[in-house]
């Protein structure tokens, strides 16, 4: 039997490399993250790590139907779970921290979100690290605050 030659020395090669990155995912590809910007002096705070379920928005505690969750695994990425018209969404995001002079906490967080804008927020904690508060300002102005309690899971 005649052995082709492609099947020999580099062709092997070539083509044990062509089927391992054909297996590869691209799941975990952050394709549409840019990351911070260069220069910034950033970090991933541990002490978000975990579960976080929306209980209050601007005073007003939040209804089953306006649930949202975040999950911070305390490295820089994580998950956003929602509602949308009733369905139960999950987008990925990733987030870094960073110092800030604002007056109103020490920390910010900017949050990328898989589907939508990022965000950059004020945070802190309150009742021994198991309520984060997040607070930013629209374009007109105006003052958001999100207040997440500490939960073992989201429930999708």
């Amino acid at each position: 039997m005649k052995t082709h030659r492609f099947l020999k020395g580099p062709g092997v090669l070539a083509l044990l490399l062509m089927t391992a990155f054909s297996f590869t995912s691209c799941d975990g590809d952050d394709y549409w993250w840019g990351g911070p910007p260069d220069g910034w002096d950033t970090f991933n705070d541990t002490r978000l790590g975990g579960y976080w379920a929306l209980v209050q928005y601007n005073s007003v505690p939040v209804d089953d139907d306006d649930a949202n969750y975040l999950y911070f695994d305390g490295r820089g990425r994580g998950l956003y779970f929602y509602l949308s018209n009733g369905r139960e969404m999950t987008e990925q995001t990733v987030y870094y921290s960073q110092d800030s002079n604002t007056g109103t906490s020490d920390y910010q967080i900017n949050i990328q979100y898989q589907y939508s804008n990022p965000v950059t927020m004020n945070y802190w904690f309150t009742h021994n690290g198991n309520t984060l508060w997040m607070q930013w300002r629209t374009g007109n102005g105006s003052v958001q605050t999100y207040v997440y309690d500490r939960t073992s899971n989201a429930p999708w």
